[in-house]
């Protein structure tokens, strides 16, 4: 993620030499090309091996019960996640809006998540401080950045915590924010928390937060983190109304 000063200067260049801005497009349009057509040449050997994996199992039932055999099947599934992940960066700034409300879909959202996260003792609550209007909003994308969002949260508190959402308008934006009583984010990883590939997780693919950020620049709208290590972190959503 580059830093404020750095984004200000190249926004500036790119205002006074249009080359430069058209030049910054297509170097990302030809670098999300690249991407999409490595991931569909590996997607269909990795369905023919998957299948194939499954008919061993099933002709060969005490393959479950072997150790190796159970991490061959969990890197498959972290492979097939991986692309599925790599597909939906891709995707991340095309969207198809339609008039909706947000508060709505964080409604379904955390009623989905809620008992996952009862197992786990984490509370979660949804809070609207203000009325909201509806938002032209590709809801589909906005559900699956939202469950991102709160899964996120769920892996950083473990058990043991809470949730927070919270809604609110001013008339020109609504800013969603997402709080967590997590263990926080190291200072040192806050520049790198929107670089693709880039993650500290086990299993992580380092795409999800990069998928978010295009979905909500999609939307002509902006993402903060706010963390610190040890007590929870925040992450805010500013959507214009208009």
């Amino acid at each position: 993620m580059l830093k404020v000063r750095e984004s200000e200067t190249i926004e500036e260049i790119c205002r006074e030499n249009p080359d430069i801005r058209r030049f910054l497009s297509e170097l990302e349009d030809n670098h999300k090309f690249t991407i999409s057509k490595i991931s569909h040449e590996i997607r269909n050997p990795v369905t023919l091996i998957n299948s194939f994996l499954q008919l061993l199992e099933v002709r060969y039932p005490e393959l479950s019960g072997d150790d190796y055999w159970k991490k061959v099947m969990d890197n498959m599934q972290f492979l097939r996640s991986l692309l599925d992940e790599l597909s939906s960066y891709n995707n991340s700034n095309r969207v198809v809006r339609s008039e909706a409300n947000i508060y709505a879909i964080l409604s379904e959202i955390v009623e989905s998540a809620r008992p996952t996260l009862e197992q786990d003792q984490i509370t979660i609550q949804l809070i609207k401080k203000t009325a909201l209007p509806t938002l032209p909003l590709d809801t589909v994308k906005m559900q699956q950045t939202f469950y991102n969002f709160i899964r996120n949260a769920h892996e950083a508190i473990g058990t043991h915590g809470a949730i927070t959402i919270s809604l609110e308008t001013d008339g020109s934006d609504i800013t969603i924010q997402i709080s967590d009583t997590g263990k926080g984010i190291p200072a040192e990883h806050m520049s790198e928390l929107f670089k693709p590939f880039v993650t500290y997780k086990k299993d992580g693919t380092g795409l999800g937060l990069s998928i978010a950020k295009g979905v909500i620049e999609a939307h002509n709208g902006t993402i903060q983190v706010d963390s610190t290590e040890g007590e929870g972190t925040t992450i805010s959503v500013i959507l214009p109304i208009c």
